[in-house]
C-alpha cells in the first residue's frame, strides 16, 4: 500500500475529513486529495502528518503494526508547538473543526448567497460573510443528543465552545436547590448589582472600599452598601477588614468562584436571546433534557 493510501485509510478511521487534515497541516484539502490518489507528501512533512494522525512514521510506510499513539499525548504535543498565549485559541479552533462530526451529522454551512461553504471559526458571530451586514444576528451552534450537549459560538470575535457529556445520573442531580437560585437571581436583579460586578471585573485591583465602589459604579453609597451585603451573602463577593492608621476599613473583592461570570453572562444572553440564528442546530434527543433520578422500588 502506498503512503498516500495509508494516510487515507488512517484518516477515515479517525473520522477526519481531507479539509480538517489539511487545515491541521497548513495545506489545502486538494493537496491531501492528491496524496491519497497516487501522490506522496514531502518527506519533511511526515513527522507532522504522523503526529496529527496519532501514528508513527513507520506506520505511514506500512512497516509497523504497533498500536496507535495515544491521541491525548498527540494533542498535547501539537499544542506545545504554539506560543503559550496562542494555545487556548488554537484548541478552540480545533474544536470548531469537530462541530457536528462526533454525532455523524453531515454539516455544510453555506454563505448567505449559498455559493460557498463557510469555514469555522467564522470571523464574526454577527455576520457569516461579507454579503451579510453586521449586527443583524448573533450566530451560535447547538447539538443536543441523548448522550450530551454541545454549545458553541464558533467565531473569532466571541469564541466559546462547551462539550457536556451527560452524567450517568443526569444533569439535574448537580443543580443547586431552587431557593439558592432564587436568591442569586433576585440579588442580580436588584438595580445596581450588575453595575457593581461589571465595575469590579473591569479593574485589576481587587480590594476596594464601599465608597470607591459606589463612585466607580455611579451608585449612591447607601445603595452600594445594601448590594454589597447581598452579593457577599451569595458568595459572589468577599469582605475583608483592612487596618489603616488603627482604623479598620471594610473592603470587598471578587470571590474565587466568581470566575464563571463571563460564561454566565454569555449563556444568560443565549437563554434570553430573541434572535434565533444558528450556524448549526441539531436536536436528536429523544428523552427530556432533565431526567429524574431513578429510585429502586421494592417489587
Amino acid at each position: 500500500m502506498k503512503i498516500g493510501q495509508t494516510i487515507a485509510k488512517i484518516r477515515k478511521e479517525r473520522g477526519i475529513t481531507q479539509e480538517q487534515l489539511g487545515k491541521a497541516l497548513g495545506i489545502s484539502s486538494q493537496a491531501v486529495s492528491k496524496w491519497e490518489n497516487g501522490g506522496s507528501p514531502d518527506t519533511e512533512m511526515l513527522p507532522e502528518i504522523a503526529d496529527t494522525l496519532g501514528v508513527t512514521i513507520d506506520t505511514l510506510y506500512g512497516r509497523s503494526n504497533e498500536p496507535h499513539k495515544d491521541m491525548k499525548t498527540t494533542l498535547l504535543n501539537w499544542l506545545s508547538k504554539f506560543p503559550k498565549e496562542k494555545r487556548m485559541y488554537k484548541l478552540f479552533s480545533l474544536l470548531c473543526c469537530t462541530l457536528g462530526h462526533p454525532y455523524y451529522v453531515d454539516i455544510n454551512i453555506q454563505s448567505a448567497d449559498g455559493n460557498e461553504i463557510i469555514k469555522l471559526p467564522i470571523s464574526s458571530c454577527y455576520s457569516i460573510d461579507a454579503s451579510m451586514p453586521k449586527q443583524t444576528a448573533w450566530f451560535r451552534s447547538a447539538i443536543i443528543l441523548d448522550n450530551g450537549i454541545q454549545l458553541a459560538i464558533p467565531a473569532e470575535d466571541c469564541p466559546l465552545f462547551m462539550v457536556m457529556p451527560e452524567p450517568v445520573d443526569g444533569y439535574e442531580l448537580h443543580f443547586s436547590d431552587n431557593e439558592e437560585y432564587r436568591t442569586l437571581f433576585s440579588t442580580l436583579a436588584m438595580p445596581g448589582a450588575l453595575e457593581i460586578l461589571r465595575t469590579l471585573y473591569a479593574r485589576k485591583s481587587n480590594y476596594r472600599s464601599k465608597k470607591a465602589i459606589a463612585k466607580a459604579a455611579h451608585i449612591s453609597v447607601e445603595t452600594t452598601e445594601k448590594l454589597l451585603i447581598k452579593l457577599t451573602e451569595c458568595n459572589i463577593l468577599k469582605k475583608t477588614e483592612v487596618e489603616l492608621e488603627d482604623t479598620p476599613i471594610e473592603t470587598y473583592s471578587l470571590n474565587d468562584s466568581s470566575d464563571v461570570f463571563v460564561p454566565f453572562m454569555l449563556l444568560s444572553r443565549w437563554l434570553n436571546e430573541k434572535n434565533d440564528s444558528y450556524l448549526c442546530y441539531w436536536n436528536g434527543r429523544k428523552k427530556p433534557i432533565l431526567t429524574k433520578e431513578q429510585k429502586n422500588e421494592k417489587p
